[in-house]
């Protein structure tokens, strides 16, 4: 028993749902602030148990890269079988669609593109892991923008959310994720992933990256400064906060990528996710 827990626990990747869990809330305070709404508990649920529905999946179906990878994962390792994996995904899955039901027709619509994306992001024929752009492309919608208007539809209409974050988030996202695929360059190699890394080499791929980065945080401080006389619902407090932030997060994964520090520079971005979101919401909190 205790060897099946830890597996689980390791399977569906239980450090991801401290971001999963600020994503949603993100937008959560910024539509709500702090006020308790009675579908925030299954909604906020669901929001979870399909994250780690799509973790599990993923390590299902990278079972033989992560022998090269990452052999200490559960499957790899032996901790559980292939067969076992699956079936936790599909209990996963399950509760996540019956509590998005239970929330809202907008909140399950939103549901359904998350299980989609985490569904296609591993399976085959999609298998978006593996094209090239498109598995960054998935990973920024999926964090950037859906898991930021899963927490702002349960109490707002989706035509109101704030599109200038959400394209921020997105394009911050989609950079900021190819930071993952530099450690997994050999097994990526060998199994024929077209991540950005193996595509355009590494050394392109940090150039174009952390140059996307720097314009990503840059052209917001740019901006508040330009429209400082105005509040657009507290977007200056947001962008003047954000964008420093994320330069000098930014400059330490640079600097770390550079000198072949690769988990270093990943937990970095991991960072830089947080306090992105962080900033938001303290924002949202004082608007």
């Amino acid at each position: 028993m205790n060897r099946h827990i830890k597996a689980f626990v390791r399977l569906i990747k239980a450090e991801d749902q401290i971001g999963n869990a600020i994503a949603f809330f993100t937008g959560y305070i910024y539509a709500a602030g702090l006020n308790m709404h009675g579908n925030l508990v299954p909604a906020f649920t669901a929001t979870c148990l399909s994250l780690m529905a799509a973790n599990a999946l993923n390590q299902c179906t990278d079972a033989d890269t992560d022998a090269i990878n990452k052999p200490d994962r559960p499957i790899p390792s032996g901790m559980i079988s292939l067969r076992e994996g699956y079936t936790i995904v599909a209990m996963l899955y399950a509760a996540t669609l019956v509590l998005g039901a239970l929330v809202s027709m907008e909140f399950f619509a939103l549901v359904c593109i998350a299980v989609f994306l985490g569904i296609a992001y591993s399976i085959r024929p999609f298998r978006f892991k593996d094209r090239f752009v498109i598995s960054n492309l998935s990973i920024a919608i999926g964090y950037g923008a859906i898991n930021f208007l899963l927490g702002w539809s349960v109490t707002m209409p989706l035509g109101t959310a704030p599109l200038y974050i959400l394209l921020f988030l997105t394009l911050k996202d989609f950079f900021a994720s190819i930071s993952k695929d530099y450690r997994d360059m050999e097994g990526d190699r060998l199994y024929g992933a077209r991540t950005i890394p193996i595509v355009l080499g590494r050394k392109r791929s940090i150039m174009m990256q952390f140059m996307a980065l720097y314009i990503v945080f840059s052209t917001p401080i740019a901006f508040s400064m330009m429209v400082m006389e105005y509040d657009l619902a507290g977007m200056n407090q947001y962008l003047m906060v954000a964008g420093p932030i994320g330069l000098i997060l930014t400059a330490k994964a640079h600097n770390d990528v550079l000198k072949g520090r690769d988990v270093s520079c990943y937990k970095v971005i991991m960072m830089l996710y947080l306090c992105i979101r962080g900033a938001i919401i303290t924002v949202a909190i004082f608007k």
